[in-house]
């Protein structure tokens, strides 16, 4: 029997790159460090955040490898997004994340062929999970980027049935009342883990109290002061905070893309360097980090 324990916040790491785009390793046991040190139990390798699709099978590895590496320091859960390569690739990188000891899995639908019914995305689902047996195993829905619009409720139900080790989803949806839905499919030992930085307050008030947001890498404690809130029934302090990290992430989004804005935003917030994008998104220009800077120093939340 596979068990799933990982619980609470789930900050989706960054691929720390330096200027010349190759990966620095060398920071990763900083940077694990900081979350762990911030509260963090568990964190998300090679999701979006960690742009593991711009990378070749060969460079997932060495991140997957340096993240358990540190897991044995820090206590992290290692939870490894496998998705987004051909099904060979993606089956290979699930076989690896066992071998070498991650925790649990993450994966996305298959991106080019997509699936188009419950069922097609239950077997894909299935491949990924009977490369890893022993490994717990969450499907990543993100419609927004994969495109894959699919009734989550009865994909939970049909996968739970058909899979053994199949332990939940990443919710990535502003669609509260689809992830309520999602919530009340699940069995016990199973989780969701909401996507969506701006929405932890209403969300944990609907019961959904794990997410895997990138802000958490910035400002892990704030959020967790906004689960704290709501777990004591204090809403007006619960909306306040909300409303912090929601402008907080607001300060980055009006400047570009997710990740080269919230890779910018993790030095400001925090002094860890994790460098540009991958290609072929760009990084911030010198101006842009500057009015991000200036936002956050205006909420108190800049280094």
């Amino acid at each position: 029997m596979v068990s799933f324990t990982a619980r609470g916040l789930m900050p989706p790491v960054f691929t720390p790159l330096n200027d010349d785009l190759t990966i620095n390793y060398g920071i990763i046991p900083a940077y694990a460090k900081f979350l762990a040190d911030s509260g963090i139990k568990s964190v998300l390798v090679g999701g979006t955040t960690g742009e593991h699709m711009s990378l070749s099978v060969a460079d997932r590895k060495k991140v997957i490898d340096s993240w358990v590496a540190v897991s044995k320091t820090t206590g992290l859960h290692i939870q490894v997004q496998v998705g987004g390569a051909p099904l060979a690739d993606v089956t290979e990188l699930a076989r690896y994340c066992q071998q070498v000891g991650a925790h649990s899995l993450l994966t996305l639908p298959e991106l080019y062929f997509k699936p188009a019914s419950v069922q097609d995305l239950v077997f894909y689902v299935s491949q990924v999970a009977k490369a890893a047996p022993k490994l717990p195993v969450l499907y990543y829905h993100i419609p927004s980027m994969s495109k894959v619009e699919i009734n989550m409720p009865a994909f939970v139900a049909a996968a739970t049935v058909s899979i053994p080790n199949f332990k939940g989803i990443k919710f990535t949806s502003n669609d509260l009342s689809e992830g309520a839905q999602v919530l009340r499919t699940l069995k016990d030992g199973q989780e969701m883990f909401l996507g969506a930085d701006t929405l932890i307050a209403p969300a944990a008030l609907l019961g959904i109290k794990s997410s895997i947001g990138t802000s958490f890498n910035l400002f892990p404690k704030l959020a967790q002061e906004i689960l704290d809130a709501v777990e004591k029934n204090d809403i007006a302090k619960a909306r306040a905070l909300q409303e912090k990290l929601s402008l907080a992430i607001e300060a980055h989004t009006c400047e570009g893309p997710w990740v080269p804005i919230m890779k910018a935003g993790m030095e400001i917030a925090t002094g860890i360097k994790v460098g540009p994008p991958s290609l072929p998104q760009k990084p911030l220009s010198t101006e842009a980090k500057q009015r991000i800077r200036t936002k956050l120093s205006t909420l108190g939340l800049s280094k």
